[in-house]
């Protein structure tokens, strides 16, 4: 009878953490799946100045590539480890509310050879630090994103940007 309740309490247990940790939702700033069959060929520092962006957050405006500037070039041979440790980046997290739906400020463009490119930008909306991560085609079509505030997250992203580059973003 012991062997039964112990049974019984292991199977409720292993239910209770799948059942747990399957209702987290993953935010990670890059993955290698995210664009599948081509590669990331140059990363840049930039500035997305998108003043519509701070005034109506939750507006998804269309990307203005003449909005974006180019603060500094990452090195190729750099490529490789500033990808994995961007991969690093994030977690799994309870639902997190949508605070932005478009880029503004600064961050990072990651251009892949297909053409299309992914831009992660940091910026403040309501004296919060907000993250936008959104996916493009080679036509700028959005084809996902999310925009949070998770300060963890931003930190060690502002971190990893002080590491490869010698510009300091706000």
């Amino acid at each position: 009878m012991k062997k039964i309740r112990k049974m019984i309490l292991i199977v409720l247990t292993i239910f209770s953490t799948c059942l747990l940790i399957a209702c987290d939702d993953e935010y990670y700033l890059y993955h290698e799946h995210i664009r599948q069959n081509t590669e990331v060929v140059q990363i840049d520092l930039i500035n997305y100045n998108n003043p519509i962006n701070t005034e109506n957050p939750s507006v998804n405006t269309a990307i203005d590539i003449e909005k974006l500037v180019i603060l500094e070039t990452l090195s190729v041979d750099d490529n490789e480890s500033f990808l994995i440790e961007l991969s690093e980046i994030g977690g799994l997290s309870s639902k997190l509310e949508q605070t932005i739906s478009s880029p503004s400020g600064s961050g990072i463009l990651l251009s892949y050879q297909d053409g299309g490119f992914t831009l992660i930008t940091v910026t403040k909306i309501n004296d919060s630090d907000c993250i936008f991560v959104g996916h493009y085609d080679e036509n700028a079509n959005i084809e996902g994103f999310y925009g949070i505030s998770w300060p963890d997250m931003i930190g060690d992203f502002r971190d990893l940007i002080l590491k490869y580059f010698n510009t300091e973003i706000a």
